[in-house]
């Protein structure tokens, strides 16, 4: 709010305000000025007077100012005080205007990129139409579910040696094995839906020096070999069950720099959901619940009316001291939690909650792995869930 200040008369307030105005200090027109000047002096609204009447005396004074008649009646400091405010106004308008600049390049370069996505979606979508089409396929209602963990896929690690030989090719065959044991067992317990959990590492990453020496593939080439591969799984499954649940969590191969230099959803991981998406988008009983997580790293489903929890076991660990933490961070007790992570399928019940770690399908064959011990064969877990929850679990050995 703009007031006289103390013994100003009226001559002197109407040329500061005037001052201000052609200096930019404020952003008011003339008619606004005449308004708050007939409030300061004016106690009776008749007396009012236009715009004109304070407009005109003050242009007057500047005129005379201006042909160097009034220097005398002005204050030095004052004038050099105006002349440093003009100066300040008119960097700041220039730094306002490199700010707009940088902002308008930077939203110019995001939309380029959303514009790349989209066609790429688009391609991805429309590939999968016409790779992967419409099956029908009618199944009554059951009583049970599957639960299929898919973890430490590691795809892109090439080993050759005493404890196993993995490849991306290896990979593909283990991926079918899986498939055709899921179907056994869904015959064998007639299930009607199945949920697909990735668990994470899907990718070989290059976290390590050893894991970049071992890489057959690069990262690029990883994300889509893997997402391929997954996108063709759960298009088969989707042809034995009444609907595909997926959902998934990152795991720390997949990490874009160091672990302490990298925010934890920073994982490549997460692109694959986003290509699956797409690529079976025209399928109607294949659906991502992957919505409700509570990040990058906790995975949440309801099913059959109880809560099951997604990690991957780099942040949680497999044991009663990393239920507890997880189960107090949340503020719930939920009914199972899901692991990968240690390559080793694993069962285990802490004060009523289930712990279901699931295997690796490169089972212990890099440099990483047997460093660290993690010994095992390449294996999955699948779980019949139903009203009551986790009835049984079966450990898939892999070839």
């Amino acid at each position: 709010m703009i007031s006289r200040l103390d013994n100003e008369n009226e001559e002197q307030f109407i040329w500061r305000i005037g001052q201000d105005k052609d200096n930019g200090l404020i952003d008011l027109s003339w008619e606004q000025i005449a308004d708050i000047i007939n409030k300061e002096f004016r106690s009776d609204i008749s007396e009012y007077r236009s715009e004109a009447a304070y407009r005109k005396p003050y242009q007057q004074a500047k005129r005379f100012l201006e042909n160097n008649a009034f220097n005398n009646y002005l204050n030095n400091s004052y004038t050099s005080e105006l002349q440093n405010a003009k100066y300040e106004i008119q960097k700041e308008k220039q730094k306002l205007f490199d700010e707009r600049t940088a902002l308008n390049k930077t939203l110019r370069e995001n939309a380029r990129v959303e514009e790349d996505l989209s066609k790429l979606e688009l391609l991805i979508r429309n590939n999968g139409m016409t790779t992967m089409p419409r099956v029908q396929n009618i199944y009554d209602n059951s009583d049970n579910d599957l639960f299929i963990a898919l973890s430490d896929f590691h795809l892109g690690v090439k080993t050759n040696n005493y404890f196993g030989v993995y490849d991306s090719d290896v990979a593909a065959d283990r991926l079918e094995q899986y498939l055709e044991k899921i179907v056994k067992i869904r015959e064998l317990h007639n299930s009607e839906n199945a949920y697909v959990l990735l668990l994470g590492d899907l990718l070989n990453g290059e976290i390590h020096f050893t894991t970049q020496l071992e890489n057959r593939e690069n990262v690029t080439e990883q994300i889509q070999k893997t997402a391929e591969l997954i996108s063709a799984f759960v298009y088969e499954l989707s042809k034995h069950f009444k609907n595909v649940y997926v959902n998934g969590v990152a795991g720390n191969h997949s990490r874009t720099s160091f672990k302490d230099q990298v925010l934890r959803g920073n994982r490549l991981d997460n692109l694959i959901p986003w290509y699956m998406k797409a690529k079976l988008a025209h399928l109607d009983n294949i659906i991502f619940i992957d919505g409700n997580n509570y990040d990058a790293t906790i995975g949440r489903c309801t099913v059959r009316g109880k809560e099951y929890l997604l990690v991957h076991g780099d942040f949680d660990s497999f044991s009663e001291k990393g239920v507890s933490k997880l189960v107090m961070m949340l503020g719930f007790k939920p009914t199972a939690i899901f692991y990968g992570h240690l390559h080793r399928c694993s069962y285990d019940d802490i004060a009523g909650v289930k712990i279901i770690r699931s295997g690796s399908f490169s089972g212990t064959s890099d440099d990483y792995t047997i460093s660290k011990r993690l010994s095992g064969n390449p294996s999955q877990m699948v779980c019949i869930v139903d009203n009551d929850g986790i009835s049984a679990c079966y450990p898939i050995e892999l070839k």
